[in-house]
């Protein structure tokens, strides 16, 4: 058998494999031989037609595309792997059909996705910005205000005209060319106006109105509304306003922080001590993975490299698949999952398509850092990475190794280290 790889556009390659008339004959007669074992002729027994009897009343015809079938399985696996190519996708296969047959040579063309090549630019050094850990007096009092408004009580407002900031409960019924559409209608519905969380407009054109006074809404669907029959499409909505209410707030003293149970916290001062670490933790470990973020974009934007089109898939298929045991588990199907969450399938798809694509990129180029600046592991590095694997599962460190030995986490550890290492040798703007 002889095997030429030729390199085409992007991250495909080309096999050109000719398996000489020996070796196809050989293919053939294991075809003609288990054709023959399902064949069935008056006067003979079940496999045990004479060919000759066979090809004068069949032809070849099965035979070939039995001893095709057969050359492929044989020898696909066997010429990529002696090319040392990394496939990434089924093979695209094409037969030679006008000059093959028995004594004849067998030729095929594979073509395939194969591993990328990358090159890198610069990988050490790359210039990121990192965000301040320190909180402010303002993130401090603007979390205390959602802790307030949660622990807060609408009251009834009366003799006064519906403003911004206040609680609507309204009816509401929508029509879209002088026909009511699914999901616009509403009765007793609870809105903050002010809020955003209808129809740009709607809100807005609610301000001035007074309980138990009826109103027609006019607003447009946003063009990219979820709901495709529904978007870019004017809408009328008639509103009944029911009540108007306003939120009150509970007073911030010792009394309101007791109540929040919070251990060893039993004044404002103290509260506001126990905020301040929260977020700061919070703020710490958002500002990590936005810096590590940062760096990986930096190194990816700098290298170069095609990014084969099924490895996007095949990443995007793990996503699905991550959605399908999500779902099994609440004893759903991934459409009506993905359905709660106003979306479908294809929807999704089209929406994790940028981020399968940043992931492979990221992970080839990854692997390329790994070898140009010739990554290893040291005990160290296996301590560090068990450990916080520990922590992240909540199990010991003795329980993480016995079921995670180095020889499963090795490949994962490394990738773990190149990431630090690039993260260590970023220059901060």
């Amino acid at each position: 058998m002889k095997v030429k790889v030729e390199k085409i556009e992007g991250s495909k390659a080309k096999l050109d494999i000719v398996l000489t008339k020996e070796e196809f004959n050989e293919k053939y007669e294991k075809a003609f031989t288990k054709v023959l074992e399902d064949v069935e002729v008056k006067g003979f027994r079940k496999g045990k037609v004479p060919r000759e009897m066979y090809l004068r009343r069949f032809g070849e015809g099965s035979i070939l595309k039995e001893a095709i079938d057969i050359a492929l399985n044989d020898t696909y696996y066997e010429a990529v792997e002696s090319k040392k190519l990394q496939v990434v996708s089924q093979p695209e296969i094409d037969v030679d059909f006008e000059h093959m047959g028995k004594d004849k040579p067998f030729k095929y063309t594979a073509t395939v996705e194969v591993y990328p090549e990358v090159t890198l630019g610069k990988y050490f050094g790359v210039e990121v910005r990192r965000e301040s850990d320190e909180v402010t007096v303002e993130e401090i009092d603007q979390y205390i205000e959602r802790q307030l408004k949660n622990n807060s009580e609408l009251e009834v407002v009366e003799g006064k005209p519906l403003e911004k900031g206040e609680t609507a409960i309204f009816d509401f019924t929508g029509y879209v060319d002088g026909k009511e559409f699914e999901g616009g209608k509403a009765e007793n519905y609870s809105l903050e106006i002010g809020s955003g969380q209808f129809i740009p407009g709607f809100e807005e054109q609610m301000v001035g109105m007074n309980a138990e006074e009826e109103k027609d809404v006019n607003v447009t669907f946003p063009d990219e509304y979820q709901v495709k029959e529904l978007a870019g499409k004017p809408a009328v909505f008639k509103v009944k306003l029911h009540e108007i209410k306003k939120r009150v707030l509970p007073e911030l003293n010792d009394e309101f922080v007791k109540g929040l149970e919070i251990e060893n916290v039993n004044t404002v001062e103290e509260y506001r001590k126990n905020v301040s670490e929260t977020l700061g933790i919070d703020k710490k470990e958002a500002n990590e993975n936005k810096f590590t973020d940062d760096v990986l974009h930096a190194v990816c934007d700098d290298a170069k490299v095609e990014i084969p089109e099924a490895m996007v898939q095949n990443r995007l298929n793990q996503m699905i698949s991550q959605i399908e045991r999500q779902a099994k588990a609440y004893g759903i199907t991934a459409d009506q999952l993905l359905a709660f969450q106003g979306t479908n399938m294809e929807q999704y798809k089209e929406m994790m398509t940028p981020a399968a694509k940043r992931f492979v990129l990221e992970s080839v180029v990854i692997e390329a850092v790994k070898k140009e600046a010739k990554v290893k592991l040291v005990k160290a590095d296996y301590d560090k990475y068990y450990n916080g694997l520990a922590k992240e599962y909540n199990q010991t460190l003795e329980q993480i190794t016995k079921n995670l030995p180095k020889e499963q986490v090795k490949d994962y550890f490394t990738t773990l280290k190149t990431i630090d290492l690039l993260k260590e040798n970023a220059v901060l703007k």
